[in-house]
């Protein structure tokens, strides 16, 4: 069995710096990436000599809750996850899992033909 890990009142002040750092890259850096007080969902952008590809991990969501829009050259990728089996907070050891809404704008490095945009999610993963 693993040890469990000690409480540190010095790793709060670390993850209050954290998000102090996510409000302040969204307020001075383009593309705002939201996820109610996480980390937003990763994202590759990658091509080959025909296409460009948008690659992001979205584990734990349902089609259904995934939203995508395209304005200029801007890709917002918007959802929401949430729990619906009830549990009783207070007898977590740890709650790392991120519930709620979150949105992720990236910019497209090039033109976008819009008649040619597919898009698939499979296990967790957005192409």
């Amino acid at each position: 069995m693993d040890k469990l890990a000690r409480w540190s009142p010095f790793r709060e002040l670390l993850d209050v710096r954290d998000d102090f750092d996510r409000i302040v890259d969204g307020i001075f850096r383009p593309g705002i990436d939201i996820w109610e007080g996480s980390k937003v969902p990763a994202v590759d952008i990658y091509e080959d000599n025909e296409h460009l590809f948008v690659k992001a991990e979205l584990p734990g969501l349902r089609k259904e809750d995934i939203s995508l829009s395209i304005s200029g050259n801007i890709l917002t990728l918007t959802g929401k996850k949430s729990e619906t089996k009830e549990e009783k907070k207070e007898n977590y050891y740890r709650k790392e899992i991120r519930e709620g809404a979150f949105s992720r704008s990236v910019e497209i490095p090039c033109a976008i033909d819009r008649d040619k945009i597919k898009a698939s999610y499979r296990d967790g993963i957005l192409r």
